[in-house]
């Protein structure tokens, strides 16, 4: 009885284990989850300026990096120069002359502080 119930435990954890690893959720850098938060915000900054055209699946292919923001941004305040943000990019249609530009939103916020333009 004893030996069943050690292997029904066991078998329990490698259950729960398996269950929770879910294959769609957002990675950053391979290291943690990304708030889905981030890229409902660099999404609607796209939609608001028009630049969603050359965008596939509506942002549901969304990659996400943590990066340190440098003078390759356009960033919308100079005061996040320096620091570490998440940087939102969407595939974009392969017959497009034009790419979707990157995002930046800051993680504690999840407020778009600049953007890369897409080429």
């Amino acid at each position: 009885m004893r030996r069943f119930v050690s292997s029904y435990g066991w078998m329990m954890i490698a259950v729960l284990l398996l269950s929770g690893c879910d294959d769609e959720q957002r990675i950053v850098n391979g290291n943690e989850p990304v708030d889905d938060e981030a890229i409902v915000v660099a999404w609607a900054y796209v939609t608001a300026r028009n630049w969603q055209e050359p965008a596939l699946d509506a942002g549901a292919s969304a990659e996400v990096d943590r990066v340190t923001v440098d003078d390759g941004y356009e960033l919308l305040d100079d005061v996040y120069a320096g620091t570490e943000a998440l940087a939102v990019s969407f595939e974009a249609d392969p017959n497009s002359s034009v790419g979707v530009p990157t995002i930046l939103v800051a993680p504690e916020s999840d407020t778009v502080i600049g953007y890369l333009p897409g080429e």
